[in-house]
C-alpha cells in the first residue's frame, strides 16, 4: 500500500514527535570538492546540473552525520524505531554550498547546493535525477546493468547543484 504526501508528512510529523529527540543532521555549510576545469565550464554553461562523487569511505567520512548515526545505531533493536528511521530520517548532512577547485587552486567555483544524497543506479533512483534535474550521467551504466539484470548495482554520493555564487572563472 502506497501513501500520498500528505499522508507521508502527517505519518512524519507523528513519528517526530513521539521522538523529539531524534537528531537532525548537521548541514555541511562548505563542501570543498576537487574537479576538472571542463566540468566547471559545464556547470557555468548549465550543461551540467549534478555533480556524482563515488561512495566511498572519504566521503561518507565527510558526508554522514555522527550523531545521528550513533542514535540510529541506539535505537536499532526497536522494530517500530527501525521502520521510522528507515522510513522518515536521512543521516546524511545536507550541503549548502559546494566551493570547487582544482588541486593547485588557481581558480574556484562556488555553486549552492540544492539537494543531496545517495543515488543506486536503479530505474527509479536515475530517473528521478534524470526527470527533476535533467542529469543522463548514469544513462549508460544503468542500460548496461539492466542488459546483464544486475542483481547488485553500485552506490553514489549526488549533489543537484543550483546557482554559481561566485567564481573566478571567465
Amino acid at each position: 500500500m502506497s501513501m500520498n504526501q500528505n499522508e507521508y508528512l502527517q505519518r512524519r510529523a507523528e513519528f517526530l514527535e513521539k521522538h523529539p529527540d531524534l537528531p537532525s543532521p548537521e548541514p555541511v555549510r562548505c563542501l570543498n570538492l576537487i574537479m576538472r576545469k571542463e566540468f566547471a565550464q559545464e556547470i557555468l554553461s548549465g550543461e551540467k546540473t549534478v555533480e556524482i562523487r563515488a561512495y566511498s569511505q572519504h566521503y561518507t567520512d565527510r558526508l554522514y552525520d555522527k550523531t545521528v548515526l550513533e542514535y540510529e545505531k541506539a535505537h536499532w533493536d526497536d522494530p517500530e524505531m527501525r521502520a521510522g528511521i528507515l522510513e522518515f530520517t536521512d543521516s546524511i548532512r545536507p550541503v549548502d554550498k559546494i566551493h570547487f577547485h582544482p588541486y593547485n587552486n588557481n581558480w574556484f567555483l562556488d555553486v549552492e547546493c540544492i539537494e543531496n544524497g545517495t543515488v543506486i543506479v536503479n530505474e527509479e533512483q536515475v530517473g528521478y535525477l534524470r526527470e527533476v534535474y535533467g542529469c543522463h550521467e548514469f544513462d549508460e551504466m544503468l542500460e548496461e546493468l539492466e542488459m546483464r539484470d544486475a542483481k547488485d548495482r553500485p552506490i553514489f554520493f549526488f549533489f543537484a547543484l543550483g546557482k554559481v555564487l561566485g567564481t573566478d572563472l571567465k
